[in-house]
C-alpha cells in the first residue's frame, strides 16, 4: 500500500521531477562527445544503474528505449518521454508473454529495420545487476543490428542503495561517455558466448576510472 502511494505521488510530481532533472543535465560538463548521427539501426546497451546518466547525454535525439511494462516502469516511461526519447513497453525475453516479450521484440525489430537506434538496459528491469540477459543477443541476431556497449562516468556522483546501484551525478560535475567494442551476432553464432562477450565488455567499461577514459 505504501509503495503504491509513493508511486502515485511520483507520477503526480513527474513534470516537476523531469524539469529538475533536465536542469541538472544542463549543468554536466561533458568532456567528450558522441556522434549519434552516424548510427543507423544500432542497439545501445548499458547497465540499468547508468541509465539516468546516459539519458542526460542522449536527450532529444529520438532514441527508442525499451521500458518495463509493469507499474515500476511507468515513472521511467514518463521521464524518458519528457527527455525526448521514444519508448516501447515490454521485455526482450521473447517467450514470456506476461512480460510483453513477444510484442516488444517485434516492435524493436520494426524500429531497427527503420534505421532508428534503440537503447536497452541489459540487466533490467529488476536484475540481477551487471548480468546481461540473452534477449538483446537474440534481437541482434535476428535483425543483424550492431550492438554498441556504452557507459558513463562522472567526476562527482552518488550511487543509490538500490538493486542496480543507480548513478546520479552532482551538479556541475565533469562527465565522460564511454563506448566499447562493437559486437555483431551472426546467424550461426553461439548466443551464450556472445552474451558473455557483451557482459565482459560492459564490465570493462564499468571498471574504468572517472577522468581516465582512455
Amino acid at each position: 500500500m505504501i509503495k503504491a502511494l509513493r508511486r502515485e505521488l511520483a507520477l503526480f510530481l513527474l513534470p516537476i521531477i523531469s524539469l529538475i532533472l533536465r536542469i541538472l543535465s544542463r549543468t554536466i560538463r561533458w568532456q567528450n562527445r558522441y556522434d549519434f548521427d552516424k548510427d543507423k539501426g544500432k542497439i545501445y546497451t548499458l547497465w540499468h544503474g547508468n541509465a539516468l546518466g546516459l539519458a542526460f547525454f542522449g536527450m532529444d535525439r529520438g532514441i527508442v528505449v525499451l521500458v518495463s511494462r509493469f507499474r515500476d516502469g511507468d515513472i521511467a516511461d514518463g521521464l524518458l518521454k519528457r527527455f525526448g526519447f521514444e519508448t516501447i513497453r515490454g521485455s526482450t525475453e521473447g517467450g514470456k508473454e506476461e512480460k510483453g516479450g513477444r510484442t516488444a521484440l517485434l516492435k524493436l525489430m520494426e524500429v531497427l529495420k527503420s534505421k532508428k537506434n534503440v537503447a536497452i538496459t541489459v540487466d533490467g528491469p529488476k536484475g540481477p545487476a551487471f548480468k546481461v540477459k540473452e534477449g538483446v543477443i537474440f534481437l541482434a541476431q535476428k535483425t543483424r543490428a550492431t550492438i554498441i556497449p556504452a557507459s558513463v562516468k562522472f567526476e562527482k556522483s552518488v550511487r543509490l542503495n538500490t538493486w542496480d546501484r543507480l548513478l546520479i551525478p552532482y551538479p556541475f560535475t565533469k562527465g565522460w561517455i564511454l563506448v566499447g567494442k562493437e559486437i555483431r551476432v551472426e546467424e550461426g553464432d553461439d548466443l551464450e558466448e556472445k552474451r558473455k562477450e557483451l557482459e565482459e565488455e560492459l564490465l570493462r567499461l564499468e571498471s574504468i576510472s572517472p577522468g581516465n577514459p582512455g
